[in-house]
């Protein structure tokens, strides 16, 4: 994939998993495929059988020729046959936990930077030389795995008689960091993708975009060893069978050779029974060369036992390290996905300035669907998604109520927080409420739906209370936070603007226990509720209602709203929080 002249990004499909046809290519190209991916297993194989071959074409043109076998077949069968042995139990070593205790062997991200990309996406290598600093070729690069994993989910779904309406990518990339070709290249790496065994990690991994509930499980892989084995096995005895036939025949001229392996099928039948250390029944051999072969046989029959073992002990311990591997990728991403919502421009940058420094990464913006989202980075273990609704107020397209509902539906969040200001009410309390203190709702009183009669007004607004989970944390978090004191209590919601005295001091009549008044609460509410996520309103005291234009601390009171979530976040608040189905 290419983002420019100088920078492009080398995506690989999980290495067990089958490609679909538009992705396979001419032979040229899936020749090169299996040298890049399998080239371990092509040292091992390789070899043996190129000998085997040779050993097999030598047997047939004695037959062909009706001439004497050689022994040169039957040492280049056993070779064949010795090398596949000590490959195996070289491999056995060094998967032995044991010996990699004890004499040293590859650390974990070694063996992380091996099996992940077995059963992931990864991305080997990313070369980056242009003006910016990497992180838009990162991001494209991630966003094309998904585009491509999305298209071979529908593909498939279509083909099994399914519409495939809308998705998530559950897909994790794994970096291979060695394969960053620049140093800002790894600069960018290191800033924005999870090094899952610290800083000089060989594997970097890019969390999914979008949320995730569950991981595709790794395939199981391993013991093709014992295949290749149980193949030379046969061939071995294909040729050894021509060699002893050839053997026995010529050394009964003149006496019957009934009971003797003197023919092919009989000569195979005596070495399978010479591989089980038996005597085949009715059958004796008599040649010297051809009972030295069966009891050199009868040997490979026994290191058939050991090689079962070991061929099954490490299919078990490479499937046991994907899993650990895998274990460990999942444990590690996130738990909890908060989405904060606010409104005003004032109140977008104070969570950007609050969170940011805590998370150590610039937002990412997300371009996609109705709302343009922000993903804030990781605090912990909960991941923080910010949106920004277009107009003020509850109602209307890009107010509270829409944006909340199509952000929802986006970020996919267990948890929304709306952070921003609104007036206060209690300035008159002993002790008083100052500019810029923070709100928690406990309840919101939604004021616009009433009815205007001749001498009140009758109010039908819902007067919802929020979780206590929630208000329960938040309370244990202010007892560390002293900039500015936190409210607990009822907050008003009416899509009027007030800077009115009379409107104020109706309000403070009316509702005696009220902290303070906005806009926006009563919109969140509604689409929280229809989204069945639990939702909380943080705000901070702005204006007290009256005289905005001398009293009004817009910038402070959001950056306090900003600083307390982000302070109660960063506390691990939320990081057990149950994750949504």
């Amino acid at each position: 994939m290419r983002s420019g002249p100088d920078s492009f990004a080398l995506l690989e499909r999980p290495q067990f998993m089958q490609l679909p046809a538009e992705a396979r290519g001419g032979l040229g190209l899936r020749l090169l495929r299996v040298i890049d991916r399998r080239w371990d297993l092509l040292v091992f194989a390789v070899p043996p059988v190129l000998v085997l071959t040779a050993a097999a074409t030598l047997a047939l043109v004695s037959v062909v020729r009706e001439a004497r076998s050689s022994l040169v077949i039957v040492w280049l069968a056993l070779a064949a046959m010795a090398y596949i042995a000590v490959f195996m139990l070289a491999q056995a070593v060094n998967e032995s936990v044991w010996l990699r205790r004890t004499l040293g062997g590859k650390a974990l991200d070694e063996l992380a930077a091996e099996s992940l990309p077995g059963f992931n996406w990864s991305m080997p290598l990313i070369h980056h030389g242009g003006p910016d600093d990497g992180r838009q070729l990162l991001r494209r690069a991630s966003a094309r795995m998904e585009e491509l994993v999305e298209r071979q989910a529908k593909k498939h779904a279509q083909d099994s008689g399914w519409e495939a309406a809308e998705g998530r990518v559950r897909e994790v990339l794994v970096c291979l960091t060695r394969g960053a070709t620049t140093e800002a290249m790894r600069r960018a790496v290191s800033a924005r993708l999870h090094l899952p065994y610290g800083p000089d990690s060989r594997v970097a991994l890019r969390r999914p975009l979008g949320p995730v509930n569950a991981y595709r499980e790794p395939v199981r892989a391993g013991g093709g060893f014992f295949f290749f084995w149980i193949g030379g096995i046969a061939i071995v005895v294909a040729v050894l069978a021509v060699f002893v036939a050839t053997a026995e025949r010529q050394a009964c001229v003149g006496v019957p050779c009934d009971a003797r392996p003197s023919t092919y099928l009989t000569a195979l039948q005596w070495l399978a029974w010479r591989l089980l250390w038996q005597s085949a029944p009715g059958i004796t051999a008599v040649t010297l060369q051809t009972q030295i072969l069966g009891w050199l046989l009868s040997i490979v029959g026994l290191m058939t036992i050991a090689v079962t073992w070991v061929s099954a002990r490490l299919a078990i311990i490479r499937h046991r390290g994907m899993l650990a591997d895998f274990k460990a990728l999942a444990g590690d991403l996130p738990n909890t996905r908060i989405l904060l919502l606010t409104v005003t421009q004032a109140e977008r940058d104070a969570v950007l300035r609050a969170v940011s420094p805590i998370t150590g990464q610039e937002p990412e913006r997300l371009f996609k669907g109705q709302v343009a989202t922000y993903d804030l980075g990781t605090i912990g273990r909960t991941t923080l998604g910010l949106a920004q609704c277009a107009r003020q107020g509850a109602g209307a397209p890009g107010g509270a109520q829409s944006t909340a509902a199509e952000a929802i539906r986006q970020w996919k969040p267990d948890l929304v927080i709306m952070v921003g200001i609104c007036y206060g009410l209690r300035e008159d309390w002993e002790p008083p409420q100052q500019l810029t203190d923070v709100i928690v709702a406990t309840t919101i009183h939604d004021l616009d739906r009433r009815i205007e009669h001749d001498d009140h007004t009758e109010l039908l607004g819902d007067r919802p209370s929020t979780m206590s989970a929630i208000v329960s944390r938040l309370q244990a978090a202010s007892i560390d936070w002293h900039v500015a004191t936190v409210w607990f209590g009822l907050l008003l919601s009416a899509q009027a603007l007030i800077d009115s005295p009379t409107c104020r001091d109706a309000f403070k009549k009316e509702h005696s226990r009220a902290l303070g008044g906005e806009m926006e609460a009563h919109g969140l509410y509604a689409s929280a509720v229809d989204a069945d996520v639990p939702w909380i309103v943080v705000k901070a005291i702005s204006d007290w209602g009256v005289d905005r234009e001398d009293q009004y601390r817009p910038d402070e009171a959001a950056a306090n709203a900003a600083g307390f979530v982000a302070h109660a976040v960063a506390l691990g608040a939320f990081d057990d929080w149950p994750r949504r189905q």
